[in-house]
């Protein structure tokens, strides 16, 4: 049976997940940029800007929401395995199946959440404070992000149902890239 994370569907994960990283780092270099200037505008004209702060917030959360799915599916996240280190091929591999199938749950609700708290936004019409911008598409864009991680631990709970079923593969590796542009 083919890899999971290397199949069309895997490289397909893992592309659009490279490119909604890709916008989260120009939303970090906007930050930095925005900051820069503020910091210079407060110590050269004593005034900054009054935005910085609502800006800096939209602009973490697309740096959160929209990165993390491409984490996820290069395995990127940070794991402790002091305990399961100690354990046996097949115990690590069923422990991990178990943990994937949990972290998927736990997920699929934040998700939910995360579509109805973008539906209530749009419904009540909430804006920011200062520049007034409308935060529904803020919201809708972190749910769409968001969908990005389902699909990863989707792909990963299918790569650990394939390892308990075919002992014979080896646990993937966070070094491991199935994707690379």
């Amino acid at each position: 049976m083919k890899d999971v994370l290397t199949s069309h569907v895997g490289r397909l994960n893992g592309m659009i997940t490279l490119w909604l990283a890709r916008v989260a780092t120009g939303a970090l270099a906007l930050i930095a940029v925005v900051t820069l200037c503020d910091v210079i505008a407060r110590k050269v004209f004593n005034s900054g800007f009054t935005f910085t702060v609502e800006m800096t917030e939209m602009a973490m959360a697309l740096i959160v929401f929209l990165g993390v799915g491409l984490v996820t599916h290069q395995r990127g996240h940070i794991v402790v395995d002091v305990v399961t280190l100690r354990l046996a091929e097949r115990a690590r591999v069923w422990l991990g199946l178990v943990t994937n199938i949990l972290s998927l749950g736990f997920v699929l609700i934040m998700v939910w959440r995360l579509w109805l708290q973008a539906a209530f936004i749009t419904s009540k019409g909430d804006t920011t404070p200062i520049l007034n911008f409308p935060l529904w598409p803020i919201a809708y864009v972190i749910a769409v992000g968001s969908l990005f991680l389902v699909t990863g631990l989707v792909l990963h709970v299918l790569d650990s149902v394939d390892r308990a079923l075919h002992p014979e593969k080896s646990a993937p590796e966070a070094a491991e890239r199935p994707f690379q542009d």
